[in-house]
């Protein structure tokens, strides 16, 4: 027991200095580019992306939660899972690509700029097959590869972004600057994972159906969350204007920017809370709560400052042109900390063999998301949007949990890790000092 612990405090600290490193490179390299391009080029850039998403999405086939349970679990030949998972996207992969390019040739061809954008944006749909190697790390909890391969492609990223701000480049150039970091970490984890596992490239058709069949209320629920999560990008450059959707994907951006923390941190745990589910079913509840209820601590913390001094955070960070996005931050930076709640509340339903529920709270909230947009964005405009993304994350991640019976337990554990109910204990303690020491001793 003491050595996993110390394997997932040495993962968590390699996940989140790598995640604290991307944020930052990625942030302040992105308010440049914000700046340059000005609301309405940033949010034609935005725009198509919302889009690219939805398709990105539909060539992930929701495997990440299976892939990196069959790793964890050990039931199948690692080398198997993640090369057959590897194929499967990148054959969906293909038709998404040609599937978003055409669309945009189609039914936006008043607006011609935006279908080489979406070409642009498309490439890394392909190179995003290739982060399943990301998945086998994260089963066997190496999360330093991850670090340093974001690192890696974030720079790679971030040269190239200043290296066109430098120059002056146009719109299409900056286009490209996803997939120039989506290429890249494709190639450094290709290169990590066959340093540490050989290039042994195995498909398997009746394990690639095992993954369908385990992953398919993942990607229908995955497909959902990126309509519910982009729909109102989509609808404010449909209903308003391109400006719009700059501004209100600035108020996005500085909201999720803590995202990262909780993200490193559930990745770390998920390979522990499922064996702990496997072995001590009250061990994995109570270390379920106290991992709800600090990342709810986290996000209190971080969305109460970022309210406090939101006039000084977008006129800092983007400058006057954005600061019609203040008002909107306020409300929106409370959904990223409720929405990492709705990621650790995957690893329940996986373990409870629960997954079909996730299409239900999904299918909920996007009823909401575009029902409250179609009726706030005319009248308030990205302030209707901010309100529609809050409330759409509430019903998705803690009223429908709630509302259903055989999902409620995990809605309570939510609820106590909230007000902290029954989480502090001796071992907690321990193991909250323990991770301390390692992160500082790190640095």
């Amino acid at each position: 027991m003491e050595k996993n612990k110390k394997r997932v405090i040495a993962n968590m600290s390699w996940l989140m200095g790598g995640k604290i490193v991307n944020m930052i490179l990625s942030f302040f390299v992105s308010l440049a580019t914000a700046r340059y391009l000005g609301p309405s080029n940033f949010g034609s850039i935005n725009y198509v992306a919302a889009y690219v998403s939805f398709f990105s999405s539909i060539a992930s086939l929701g495997l990440s939660v299976i892939v990196i349970k069959e790793v964890s679990s050990g039931e199948e030949d690692d080398n198997k899972v993640i090369w057959t998972g590897i194929l499967m996207r990148f054959l969906t992969a293909v038709v998404s690509t040609v599937a978003v390019v055409a669309f945009f040739a189609i039914a936006k061809k008043n607006d011609p700029l935006l279908v080489p954008i979406a070409a642009l944006e498309s490439i890394a749909i392909l190179a995003s097959a290739f982060d399943t190697f990301m998945y086998w790390f994260q089963g066997k909890l190496l999360g330093k590869f991850v670090s340093i391969a974001g690192v890696i492609a974030y720079l790679a990223m971030s040269l190239y972004r200043l290296y066109l701000l430098a120059n002056g480049a146009d719109i299409l150039w900056f286009a490209f600057a996803t997939s120039v970091d989506t290429l890249v970490l494709a190639l450094v984890l290709f290169i990590f994972y066959v340093k540490e596992n050989g290039f042994r490239p195995v498909i398997s058709l009746p394990l690639g159906k095992k993954l369908l069949k385990q992953s398919y209320h993942y990607l229908i629920s995955g497909l959902i969350a990126i309509l519910y999560s982009k729909i109102d990008q989509i609808m404010l450059g449909d209903m308003l204007d391109k400006a719009s959707v700059g501004l209100y994907s600035a108020a996005l951006t500085i909201a999720g920017l803590w995202g990262m923390i909780p993200s490193a941190f559930i990745q770390s745990v998920s390979p522990i809370l499922y064996k702990n589910a496997q072995t001590d079913r009250g061990m994995f509840l109570k270390r379920l709560k106290q991992s709800y209820a600090g990342i709810w601590f986290l996000n209190v913390c971080w969305s109460l400052a970022i309210s406090l001094f939101s006039y000084w955070v977008v006129l800092l960070l983007y400058g006057a042109e954005y600061m019609g996005a203040r008002k909107a931050l306020i409300i929106v930076v409370w959904y990223s900390g409720i929405s990492s709640l709705g990621s650790l509340t995957q690893v329940y339903l996986a373990t409870e063999n629960k997954n079909k529920y996730i299409n239900y709270f999904a299918l909920a909230g996007l009823v909401t998301d575009v029902v409250l947009n179609a009726l706030l964005i005319p009248h308030f405009g990205i302030m209707g949007a901010a309100v529609a993304t809050l409330a759409t994350y509430c019903v998705i991640h803690i009223v429908m949990p709630l509302v259903i019976k055989d999902t409620r337990e995990a809605a309570v554990l939510i609820l106590q890790g909230m007000i902290f109910r029954d989480v502090i204990d001796e071992n907690m303690k321990q193991y909250g000092k323990m991770i301390v020491k390692k992160v500082f001793r790190r640095k």
